[in-house]
């Protein structure tokens, strides 16, 4: 725990009421008052997000979290009983806690790409965007009735992502992005065999130490590359080394490089939407190097 930080306050949990199901939510305080909606990727929940949030809590910034249907073992629905629409309606519901709005909104992976819908709806009040290896789908997936077929259909378009509204909201946001990647997450597809536009999934790479390793690559190359086009001068870019898009297994296993990312983290958010953009990679041992 950082100096001058004291014992963290004990956890503040409750259950979302929605039609007919009740989904568990949890705040992590941290001195001043909680401005930070954080979203968990597919099958997860978000206890999944504590190498991100705890590191962040003893640094004075607080969170609320909430789970979404279908994902994790805490849900009462099963993944293909409810859909995209529906987890946004339900991270929605959870920002709305945060009155009058949140002010710096979290997502990892599909949480990512909720993130940006759910800050489109609290552009007033939203001033950072902290995407860990995003999700952006095109807008035929939150049409799909449920996660299942239909939905794996419409992410399953090369370059089908481009028509997602979230860049062109991007393109407006006069917050701060910050893109959180690991090193081989949003591998180029042709380079591995598969197809622009499209992700390169599990792979095989040659590390540095001549080892090879099998990695799991989700984001297509194409994504993040728009994502950061989109937001322009705006976006700053972390790298985590040695890491591939399963970001929260690489922090819990590396409290070093959480503590280091948590500590850049909370720089951008301090500065509430100003400022210059910041890029650089942690090391496996929490080493920043811009």
């Amino acid at each position: 725990m950082p100096a001058g930080t004291g014992p963290a306050a004990p956890d503040e949990r409750f259950c979302e009421t929605f039609d007919g199901y009740t989904l568990p939510v949890r705040v992590l305080p941290a001195g001043r008052g909680c401005r930070m909606l954080a979203l968990h990727g597919a099958r997860s929940n978000l206890e999944r997000l504590d190498p991100w949030l705890r590191p962040l809590q003893a640094r004075g910034v607080a969170s609320l979290a909430g789970s979404l249907s279908g994902h994790g073992s805490d849900s009462p629905l099963a993944l293909d009983a409810t859909s995209l629409a529906r987890n946004l309606q339900e991270a929605l519901r959870f920002a709305a806690r945060l009155s009058p709005g949140p002010e710096v909104v979290m997502g990892h992976s599909l949480g990512g790409a909720l993130a940006l819908k759910v800050a489109e709806a609290h552009a007033a009040t939203v001033h950072t965007l902290v995407l860990g290896g995003p999700a952006l789908y095109p807008e035929a997936a939150f049409a799909a009735p449920h996660f299942g077929p239909p939905f794996t259909a419409a992410i399953s378009v090369p370059f089908g992502f481009r028509d997602s509204a979230s860049l062109a909201f991007l393109r407006r946001f006069q917050g701060r992005v910050l893109l959180v990647t690991g090193e081989y997450d949003g591998l180029p597809a042709q380079a591995h065999g598969g197809q622009a536009g499209r992700s390169a999934g599990t792979v095989t790479v040659t590390v540095p130490d001549g080892a090879s390793h099998t990695v799991y690559s989700p984001i297509p190359a194409e994504v993040l590359a728009d994502i950061r086009a989109a937001a322009g001068a705006r976006c700053s870019t972390i790298v985590l080394e040695g890491c591939d898009h399963r970001m929260s297994a690489h922090l819990a296993r590396r409290p070093a490089v959480a503590d280091r990312l948590a500590e850049q983290v909370q720089r951008i958010i301090a500065a509430a939407g100003t400022g210059p953009a910041v890029h650089g990679r942690i090391g496996a041992s929490g080493a920043w190097r811009a």
